[in-house]
């Protein structure tokens, strides 16, 4: 394991923590631990993934600002089967887009994995920042297989970091549905 993955998984355990408790800090400490896995993925040859935790540095700065602490911020809410339905098709599509033209120019290693986690995270993390019950349940899913993803590119700490990702979801999505809505 290497040094950087053992840090990234370090920051990424934080960020997990902090969000199920609602704090705003998660966004910094997931900012952290995904600009160093662009690296990390980059080299275990998940060119989507590394892309993604760009993305992902983006997106934690879009957290920091939507989570900001206000008398008015909006609470948690839960989001229609239809709204889902349209999801898992759109995280689809662009999968099949992204797939083959990551398998062909940018020697990705399990393109099709690699672009559905991709897109699929995208859209949680999305719903995270939006304060969506069920970004939790999209991350159960996500994170379990992410986490044999990884395995198979000898990302054993990282592997174990995304099933450990799977578990505290749960405890996320408990919490959440109990009413405590990020403040």
């Amino acid at each position: 394991m290497a040094p950087a993955e053992l840090a990234a998984a370090a920051f990424g355990v934080a960020y997990i923590l902090l969000a199920i408790r609602g704090h705003r800090a998660c966004w910094i400490a997931g900012g952290i631990s995904t600009a160093i896995y662009a690296a990390v993925f980059y080299r275990a040859g998940l060119p989507m993934q590394a892309a993604l935790q760009l993305v992902y540095v983006a997106l934690s700065a879009y957290g920091w600002y939507a989570w900001r602490p206000e008398p008015a911020a909006a609470p948690a809410r839960r989001w229609p089967i239809r709204h889902h339905l349209v999801a898992l098709g759109a995280v689809g599509l662009a999968s099949a887009a992204s797939a083959p033209i990551v398998a062909r120019y940018a020697l990705a290693t399990a393109p099709v994995a690699d672009s559905i986690g991709t897109w699929a995270s995208l859209l949680a993390t999305w719903l995270l920042a939006r304060r969506v019950i069920d970004n939790w349940l999209w991350w159960i899913a996500i994170d379990a297989g992410l986490a044999a993803l990884f395995a198979t590119q000898g990302l054993a700490m990282t592997a174990a970091l995304y099933l450990a990702y799977s578990l505290l979801a749960v405890a996320g999505w408990r919490s959440w549905r109990r009413g405590i809505a990020p403040a």
